[in-house]
């Protein structure tokens, strides 16, 4: 018979940027370490821009005076991507999945953490999400609507995905989202009915467990 991995599971609910990559960081090297299995963190943030590596300044697209005034900080993380906003409204998913223990491929990792959202999309939605050749991400028609930055260790990868339910848009306007032209949509933007963030998490996790065929454990 075939032994899915186990993988636990924290929902650490609304938390500061600083915070989350703090445990992040504690649970990637005990996962490193060997003391830990595979772990997703769910979460929303307040308001911030966050940067990666290799975020060039035209990305930031407001002065320091607008972000203060919309109450916005920045952050630079030790990831990939480019920039990014976080705010309430949008579920962000921190697996700290150790790469050791399944085929050591980043772009296959990164494939399937967008095929997590795709599945969660289409099959609970019935919306045509899909993913474009050359760029990281998922997009919904003409909007991308989920951002993806990942940083790795020992190849085990923390950082992760940031899906829009109900964000306020507007704040994308601050930045080019992920260094691109892009209009950015949330998943309430294509129905009259609301979506709750709840159900959608809870529909995500089931379907990353799918995609990564794990086992999941509350903690």
């Amino acid at each position: 018979m075939y032994t899915l991995h186990e993988c636990r599971y924290l929902d650490a609910g609304f938390l500061d940027y600083p915070q989350a990559l703090s445990l992040q960081k504690r649970i990637l090297n005990s996962v490193i370490d060997g003391e830990a299995s595979h772990t997703l963190i769910s979460c929303q943030h307040p308001h911030i821009i966050t940067l990666s590596r290799r975020t060039r300044k035209e990305s930031i697209l407001a002065g320091q005076q607008e972000l203060e005034k919309c109450n916005v900080g920045i952050y630079c993380a030790d990831r990939g991507g480019d920039a990014t906003y976080h705010g309430p409204g949008q579920i962000v998913l921190y697996p700290i999945f150790d790469l050791r223990k399944k085929e050591k491929d980043l772009h296959l990792y990164l494939r399937r953490l967008e095929e997590t959202v795709i599945c969660a999309l289409r099959d609970n939605f019935g919306l045509n999400a899909y993913r474009k050749s050359g760029f990281t991400g998922v997009w919904v028609g003409p909007y991308k609507v989920v951002s993806i930055g990942i940083g790795v260790r020992h190849w085990v990868t923390y950082h992760g995905l940031a899906l829009n339910v109900k964000t306020d848009k507007s704040f994308f306007s601050l930045i080019k989202p992920c260094g691109l032209d892009v209009k950015m949509a949330s998943i309430n933007d294509f129905f009259d009915d609301d979506v709750s963030i709840e159900s959608v998490r809870d529909m995500l996790v089931k379907s990353f467990c799918e995609v990564f065929e794990l086992r999941m454990t509350e903690v």
